[in-house]
């Protein structure tokens, strides 16, 4: 579940590190954005549901079997990894070109993966052609955050938007000014519609605010309260706070009959 990584950085730990239950304390969102994935997964319909770019299995070891899952990812050392987990199968491939035949599933997770893909319509055309009518996909991304904004406007670079990280990054506000692609939650929901994938919920985790530089570095160590989960997750019910999350989160629907 951490991308596409065939224009991606090494996989070696990754996972490991990014999703360690011991890092909780102090960097809780990716655990949280993963919980909260397979909570919305928890209240839909379908059985059959494929993990798009599993990564090791995280999700799969959430759900359990709630549901008879599907992973995908392009990297086999992921995969050996995801062996233990709750998974029916194990495919590798790319999200662009998914080795499942038409309407074979009910839902399909995708979980930081699409930053790292370069051809983004190809793979919302093979989500939509693997679902069934009326299918699910719950999607999250990485999102420009207050803290990325103001480093982004302090420096004159891109903050994590490049060849080893992301070919993309998506944004609430339009960003210009940078020779990367910064594409709005705007003009990235206006891609699943076209497909025939309509928005029908959406969510943010996690709000990470300027650093202090200079003589307000001091003011740094006041500022690491607002990460405690508690606390950040109220912040981020705030209308302005709420447009600069460190995820972004959507439910979607295939448009069909059933």
């Amino acid at each position: 579940m951490t991308g596409d990584r065939s224009e991606g950085a090494s996989s070696e730990g990754y996972d490991r590190a990014r999703y360690n239950p011991s890092l909780r304390k102090i960097w809780p969102w990716p655990t949280a954005l993963l919980e909260r994935a397979a909570g919305w997964i928890r209240g839909l319909p379908g059985q059959v549901w494929l993990d798009a770019a599993c990564g090791e299995g995280h999700l799969g070891a959430l759900l359990g079997g709630e549901r008879t899952l599907i992973g995908l990812d392009l990297d086999p050392i992921r995969l050996r990894r995801a062996q233990p987990r709750s998974y029916r199968l194990l495919l590798q491939g790319s999200v662009s070109s998914i080795p499942v035949r038409d309407e074979a599933v009910a839902g399909i997770a995708s979980v930081e993966t699409l930053e790292h893909v370069a051809d983004l319509d190809r793979a919302i055309r093979e989500f939509a052609r693997c679902l069934g009518p009326n299918g699910h996909v719950v999607v999250t991304v990485p999102s420009v955050t207050l803290r990325s904004w103001w480093e982004m406007r302090r420096t004159g670079r891109p903050v994590y938007c490049d060849a080893q990280e992301h070919v993309r990054e998506f944004s609430s506000v339009p960003i210009t000014g940078f020779p990367h692609k910064f594409e709005t939650w705007e003009e990235f929901e206006g891609r699943w519609r076209r497909h025939g994938l309509a928005v029908i919920r959406t969510d943010g985790v996690g709000i990470l605010f300027p650093m202090c530089h200079g003589p307000l570095s001091w003011a740094e160590r006041l500022m690491n309260q607002f990460y405690r989960e508690s606390w950040n997750r109220w912040l981020g019910r705030l209308p302005f706070l709420r447009r600069f999350p460190y995820y972004r989160m959507y439910l979607l629907q295939k448009r069909g009959s059933s």
